[in-house]
């Protein structure tokens, strides 16, 4: 019975993860209540995530990689790739992806692809090409290279410390590399020669200090004398004077969408006009008409200013704004920003913009001075995209920052501390010579992360009480015939594949490593291959956006839509499978 109610709620916990319906952390608070309030673990059980070594090493890493960040320690390094890059497309793919795997194998990925992301744009504008043909690269590199190391990624982490809670074994620091270098030289060739051609090529131009253009959806209100009203569109030639379509019509509560070039314009409309920046900023309320996606902080009061910016910014993980609207948090009154228009998922957004509840990945198109724009990349989560000069903090400490980071590593290495607790130094060390403030730190954990990872924890410990584990793991065990262990890990790194692919990465692990284990029990073998198995797989979903924030990071400001990960990923999965089930086993006999 038990079972089965374990069954059930693994079950509605991997349909939500994939809905995405629901915040991740939520989900997973969710299934911790769940888990003890039916009393499938002791309450002492439910909340043991949050001590458990993964969560901890996982904050600290966050916290270091911060640190690197906020001095500028690796600043040099990024300015270095557009000088070695060159102007050809197969040249940049290669120098983006090694230096996006070597950043990623000793800092989080998202951090590495977020360091990297205005580098990558700069070089595809210097070089002539599209974005687009770059930043998925540059995702793909950060992945591959946070499978090298221990500390690259939350699952090779998390995955460690389930080994060692069932098995009192773990993994060292360079154990992931053998097989992660392989895979990133064969990811890094394929990406080269076959993955780019499969990316979608959507052209951009210049815009002043914004990194490329692209068309945008913006609200424009119809004022009294305006020389296009009680005119049609067909009529009025506002397309043809302005290069804007229309998109939608929104008078009073009546919204057209998709008008006909026989309707008629009116006085007081809103128009959801699509074009590219500089076309929508061209407007002015001499000729009637007014952008106004946010009215309480009116676009017009910077016309005369000298240091204004036209930006685009993308949400990261730690923005305050993801979940919110920008009317509810007043953005204009907080952050002295105008936004003109919102990007989402590969295209510009029809709707009020102060009303769509924002997402992590979403790019924003601001206007506002130079000083106000740098303040809201410097604190606030956001991702400037455009040629904004954010100063380090503390360029000055950039050295003993690195020296700190190689230290955590070392003493990790060599076994002279737990990875626990050298990450924890190392993270403490920053804050006590000061390369981050205490408030800085706190702020550099992604606590979405941390609470997934803690809340779903216990779901491992219910699986393995309730005997659910070892009944999956037999199940896979028959699906593989019988023919030993080295089928049967295969089929689980595949099952990790797809998983990672609809839920979060840490998820899939909680999720199989009771699995894991069982199987090992059942075939009378070592359990590390199983746990490096899954830890692998939940580290290179490349065939969705959803798989790894770093793909989603990149997913706006690319213009990529969902199935361009697919087309250019399913490859490098397929190739990833291959080389990680012929070679775990080798690396580490069962």
């Amino acid at each position: 019975m038990d079972a089965l109610l374990v069954l059930a709620i693994l079950s509605v916990a991997i349909l939500l993860f994939a809905g995405n319906w629901i915040r991740v952390d939520l989900v997973s608070l969710m299934i911790l209540l769940a888990l003890g309030i039916t009393g499938l673990v002791t309450p002492t059980e439910a909340f043991s995530g949050f001590s458990n070594p993964a969560v901890i090493t996982v904050a600290a890493m966050f916290v270091i990689s911060s640190g690197l960040t906020h001095t500028g320690a690796l600043r040099p390094l990024t300015t270095r790739l557009l000088k070695i890059s060159g102007h050809e497309e197969g040249r940049m793919v290669l120098t983006i992806m090694l230096a996006s795997a070597f950043l990623s194998a000793f800092i989080n990925n998202i951090g590495a692809t977020a360091l990297l992301l205005p580098i990558t744009i700069e070089m595809a504008q210097k070089g002539g090409i599209s974005p687009s043909k770059l930043l998925i690269p540059l995702a793909f590199g950060s992945l591959l290279g946070g499978a090298c190391t221990l500390v690259g990624t939350p699952p090779n982490l998390l995955a460690n410390a389930l080994l060692q809670q069932h098995v009192g074994e773990s993994f060292s620091m360079f154990e992931f590399t053998p097989l992660g270098v392989l895979m990133l030289a064969a990811g890094t060739l394929y990406m080269v020669k076959i993955g780019r051609r499969l990316l979608p090529e959507r052209k951009s131009g210049n815009l002043t200090t914004a990194y490329q253009v692209k068309a945008y959806i913006a609200e424009v209100e119809v004022l009294k004398g305006a020389k296009i009203a009680n005119k049609t569109i067909a009529a009025s030639h506002f397309e043809e004077n302005h290069k804007l379509k229309v998109r939608a019509i929104l008078r009073g509560r009546q919204k057209f969408p998709f008008p006909h070039r026989n309707r008629k314009i009116l006085e007081g409309d809103i128009l959801f006009i699509e074009g590219s920046p500089k076309s929508i900023l061209q407007l002015h309320p001499s000729d009637g008409l007014l952008v106004v996606p946010e009215k309480e902080y009116p676009k017009d009061q910077f016309r005369e200013r000298e240091d204004v910016l036209v930006v685009e910014a993308s949400l990261t993980p730690t923005s305050e704004m993801v979940g919110k609207t920008l009317r509810e948090v007043k953005f204009a009154g907080t952050y002295g920003l105008t936004v003109l228009a919102l990007w989402r998922s590969g295209g510009p957004v029809v709707r009020k913009v102060d009303h769509v509840i924002l997402r992590f990945g979403d790019v924003l198109l601001l206007q506002g001075t130079r000083d106000h724009v740098v303040h809201l990349g410097q604190s606030h989560g956001f991702l400037l995209l455009g040629d904004i000069e954010t100063s380090p903090y503390r360029p000055h400490r950039g050295p003993a920052s690195i020296l700190i980071l190689t230290t955590a590593i070392l003493l990790a290495a060599t076994d002279l501390l737990p990875i626990m607790l050298s990450a924890t130094l190392g993270a403490l060390s920053l804050v006590l010579i000061r390369c981050l403030s205490v408030k800085e730190a706190y702020e550099s954990i992604d606590w979405s992360i941390i609470l997934l990872i803690a809340g779903t924890l216990p779901l491992g410990i219910a699986m393995e009480k309730s005997g659910l584990a070892r009944h999956l793991a037999d199940l896979l065990i028959s699906s593989a015939g019988n023919l030993g262990p080295w089928p049967v890990l295969s089929l689980l790194i595949f099952l990790a594949l797809l998983l990672t692919a609809v839920m979060s990465n840490a998820a899939t692990v909680v999720l199989l490593a009771p699995i894991a284990y069982s199987i090992a029990l059942s075939l009378s073998v070592d359990p590390k291959p199983f746990f490096m198995g899954i830890a692998i797989a939940a580290s290179i979903c490349f065939i969705s956006p959803i798989g790894h924030q770093s793909n989603a990071l990149v997913m706006g400001p690319g213009g990529y839509r969902f199935f361009d990960y697919t087309r250019a990923g399913a490859g490098l999965n397929l190739i990833c499978w291959a080389l990680s089930s012929l070679m775990i086993p080798i690396f580490f006999p069962f």
